[in-house]
């Protein structure tokens, strides 16, 4: 493309979004609003799986050696274990004590009654999938007397982390589809604002590249600034529920950080941006064949 077609082509842009502002500005909120609730829904999914996969981790598997096992070899033996992620040896009275700890009740008052407990390994897993087969494993070994984990708790928690993921990703693509149509019709709805330039200028012989070109870089501005408003609004919004949450319920962990909340913004602007050209170009081409 020649410079001086870009030039008119951008000059064109500017002059239709300053003849037209008001219908400009309905159509960069309405940008705003449809990237804001997109992005609010992705970012909702991204920390209910962050969640559930943090409960996962978690979780350990507590394998109850017997009296004369040899803890060191069964702790090795499962360390080597490429699934494994680390083992931790607990003694008889490291396990009372911690059950005394829980229950409330001064350690030094159990002695009377002895130590009904074994020595424990906890073993974390470096993928939650691989729980049940460690466990399995676990159970093999020569020396384990008894291996405990909240098996149906943990299960549920993998299934919900699973179903976060697909139905996010099923969600997702239907509120893409649901933004796409309600920008292209707020772009048509521009368009037809200014179907008697668009009659001049296929009177006056202008293909329909020419004519497209401009609505097309209309839309990706309104994209880009509906991107970025929903971006300025949704990470101050994000930054003060993290602030909430760490002050007020810190049981509850969200992914933040610097890089993530740059990633989202950047993701929120390209998202209105592409949402906006592709919303253009569709409106435009349907206009052009039915004129």
């Amino acid at each position: 493309m020649e410079r001086s077609g870009l030039e008119f082509i951008l000059l064109e842009t500017w002059t239709a979004i300053r003849r037209n502002l008001l219908i400009t500005l309905a159509a960069i909120g309405n940008m705003t609003v449809s990237v804001a609730i997109l992005g609010a829904f992705v970012v909702g999914a991204i920390n209910l799986d962050y969640m559930a996969s943090l409960q996962a981790k978690s979780a350990s598997i507590s394998v109850w050696l017997q009296d004369d096992a040899d803890a060191g070899d069964i702790e090795a033996k499962l360390y080597g274990d490429l699934r494994v992620k680390e083992t931790e040896f607990v003694s008889k009275k490291q396990a009372r004590d911690e059950w005394a700890e829980m229950m409330g009740v001064d350690p030094e008052t159990l002695k009377i009654a002895g130590n009904p407990l074994s020595d424990i390994i906890r073993v974390k897993v470096a993928d939650p999938d691989d729980m049940a087969a460690v466990a399995e494993f676990a159970e093999q070994l020569p020396g384990v007397d008894e291996v405990l984990y909240s098996r149906s708790v943990f299960d549920k928690i993998l299934l919900l982390s699973h179903g976060i993921k697909v139905s996010g990703v099923v969600v997702g693509l239907l509120l893409v589809a649901a933004t796409m149509l309600i920008v292209s019709t707020t772009i048509r709805l521009t368009i037809y604002a200014r179907r008697r330039e668009i009659r001049i200028m296929q009177l006056v012989g202008a293909t329909n590249w020419f004519i497209r070109a401009p609505l097309v870089f209309e839309g990706a501005f309104q994209g880009i600034v509906g991107g970025i408003l929903a971006a300025i609004a949704l990470t101050i919004g994000y930054a003060y529920l993290h602030s909430y949450l760490a002050e007020s319920l810190q049981f509850i962990k969200i992914v933040y950080s610097a890089q993530f909340l740059t990633a989202f913004a950047l993701g929120l602007i390209l998202a209105g941006a592409l949402f906006g050209t592709a919303g253009a170009f569709i409106s435009a081409n349907r206009y052009l064949s039915e004129a």
